[in-house]
């Protein structure tokens, strides 16, 4: 393991710890601004005990990821840790309330957008600083390694074309859970199921990962020669990394605070949920893999 590695995972994980600890505080801000659900604030109630080790872990797997991407990330030193904080919180909580919004849940999505913004800044700082001490430390090289990056235009059109793809995948997914109701939608701590409710979620799926998936796509190619494989493969891993960094990683919260409080019904359809995600993820990575063509960097 090298140092560079070293200091990702334990400036990860002290940054994961500051990120439970910030979440907890501007959770009860939050509250006293009348922000969330009434029936999900007990439910994000009293988890300090759970969400130390549960953002401890998260913390850790995003600092693997920060240390990987270091060169890539702009700014330099603590700015860098601020900057990943802040693309944390557009890719993993902006873009996770845009299906709050669409399902009309407007006070869950404000409170996440406060907390959120408060919580991932904490976490890049905590990381930024640490990461920066532990390589001088480790005498971990400052000499960015030079990675080719192509041009990020180069993937408007097929991650527009991915993100449709994917979201097709994950409203078929969506409507079967809905179906079946072993897995859908919790509004107001019960999952809805009706005819209009299928339909308008298969839109909503469509449209909200389209867009989101043609920014994800943006994004690859600048980290396209980090992404190990060839073509189709190196899309299907971008588009699980994508996915372990932002659906799983939040499902894993509200898994886990469900089954603190004992609502093990809905911990359980949020494990089978999974399946929509996923879909998403395999169907955009494969689409955008195989559509990508590499433009010459600039």
């Amino acid at each position: 393991m090298n140092n560079s590695l070293k200091a990702g995972i334990i400036s990860g994980l002290f940054a994961g710890i500051v990120l439970g600890t910030a979440y907890d505080i501007t959770t009860r801000i939050a509250f006293s601004l009348d922000l969330f659900e009434s029936w999900w604030r007990p439910i994000i109630s009293n988890i300090t005990v759970v969400n130390i080790p549960l953002f401890s872990f998260w913390g850790i797997i995003l600092g693997v990821i920060y240390s990987s991407i270091y060169t890539l990330i702009p700014k330099k030193g603590i700015w860098k840790g601020l900057i990943y904080g802040l693309f944390l919180y557009f890719i993993v909580t902006i873009r996770i309330e845009f299906f709050s919004i669409a399902y009309s849940l407007f006070l869950n999505a404000a409170g996440h957008f406060f907390t959120g913004f408060f919580s991932w800044l904490s976490y890049g700082l905590v990381l930024g600083i640490l990461y920066k001490y532990l390589c001088n430390r480790y005498n971990v090289s400052k000499e960015e390694k030079k990675i080719v990056q192509y041009d990020m235009m180069s993937g408007l059109l097929p991650g527009a074309i991915a993100g449709f793809s994917g979201g097709l995948a994950a409203s078929v997914f969506a409507v079967i859970g809905q179906v079946t109701g072993y897995w859908g939608t919790i509004i107001a701590g019960e999952i809805i199921s009706t005819l209009d409710f299928w339909m308008s979620q298969a839109g909503t799926h469509i449209l909200i990962n389209m867009i989101w998936g043609t920014i994800f796509a943006l994004f690859f190619p600048k980290v396209y020669n980090l992404i190990p494989g060839k073509k189709i493969l190196k899309g299907l891993y971008y588009g699980l990394v994508m996915f372990l960094i932002t659906t799983f990683n939040l499902t894993t919260w509200l898994i886990i605070w469900y089954a603190n409080h004992n609502l093990w019904e809905l911990a359980f359809k949020e494990i089978l949920g999974l399946s929509v995600g996923s879909a998403n993820a395999i169907v955009f990575g494969l689409v955008l893999g195989l559509l990508y063509r590499r433009k010459p960097p600039k």
